[in-house]
């Protein structure tokens, strides 16, 4: 399988955020087997920046990610990002995620979908949960977290067993089997 290789710039954030996005998207796109991650150059470029891409085609990148976050004034962040093909000296898009402080991690997910879709041709599912139960002792909990596995959170806890956690089509609701009533 070739990889593509692909940088991603340090997000300039001003220091206000602790979640590093450029380092989520990375792991996202790494975790696929498809990306293969140069080390960026050392300046922190923003989605408004136009990058010296023959510099960063130079470096083997064939796709740079740059990107911004700054806070809004409703207390919300806009997480920016704008995608550039080396190779070609193209601008390949970018969006805006106005989210919380507890979606961030989300918008990181959205940016590595969105690459993922401009450099293969297919949806990326790094914005999806996954479900999954755990068992500690007598305990049985239905979890649901980020596609990474970050982020669970425990939506039943039961001493019988659960089983088959199933999502619906559309992804909204979950189905699974439990036992709580024998």
């Amino acid at each position: 399988v070739t990889q593509i290789p692909i940088s991603a710039a340090a997000f300039r954030d001003n220091g206000l955020v602790k979640q590093d996005i450029a380092a989520i998207v990375r792991a996202d796109l790494e975790r696929s087997g498809q990306f293969k991650f140069i080390e960026p150059l050392p300046a922190r470029l923003d989605e408004t920046s136009r990058p010296d891409l023959t510099a960063w085609r130079d470096k083997g990148t064939d796709a740079l990610l740059t990107g911004s976050v700054s806070r809004l004034a409703d207390g919300r962040f806009d997480v920016r990002f704008r995608l550039w093909d080396s190779v070609r000296g193209q601008d390949l898009g970018g969006l805006s995620y106005p989210v919380g402080a507890a979606d961030l991690r989300y918008a990181a997910h959205k940016i590595a979908d969105y690459i993922y879709e401009k450099l293969t041709g297919d949806k990326g599912v790094f914005a999806t949960r996954i479900a999954y139960v755990t068992k500690a002792g007598p305990k049985y909990t239905l979890l649901v977290a980020d596609s990474d596995g970050e982020n669970a959170r425990a939506t039943l806890t039961s001493p019988e067993p659960i089983i088959s956690p199933s999502w619906a089509p559309g992804g909204a609701q979950l189905a699974y089997v439990s036992f709580e009533s024998r």
